[in-house]
């Protein structure tokens, strides 16, 4: 019972620091805050013998996704590289995360 409370509230947060403030341009540490928090969404139900195959798979591949553009966000050499598209990546994967939730229940 506690699980879904925890992974909802995970999710709440990791949508928080995606949310932008006013036009305020995102901060790169907040997009990466929010992926560990999805990251660790995604990692606790693919975990679990349970889940469906087909949600796991799409789990992975959103991870993946969003694994590899906050990696190219924060290797630029010039700072932070393309804030929106590793915000909309890290958001398609605590959006889906987020969902399993609801439905796990």
């Amino acid at each position: 019972m506690r699980l879904p409370l925890v992974a909802f509230l995970c999710g709440l947060a990791g949508s928080c620091a995606m949310t932008p403030d006013d036009g305020v341009t995102r901060q790169p540490l907040a997009i990466l805050d929010a992926y560990l928090v999805a990251h660790g969404m995604a990692a606790s139900y693919v975990a679990n013998p349970e889940a469906d195959p087909a949600v796991k798979a799409q789990l992975v591949t959103l991870d993946l996704k969003a694994r590899d553009a906050v990696r190219t966000l924060t290797r630029s050499g010039q700072g932070f590289a393309d804030e929106d598209a590793t915000a909309r990546a890290v958001s398609a994967l605590t959006d889906y995360a987020a969902s399993q939730t609801d439905v796990a229940r």
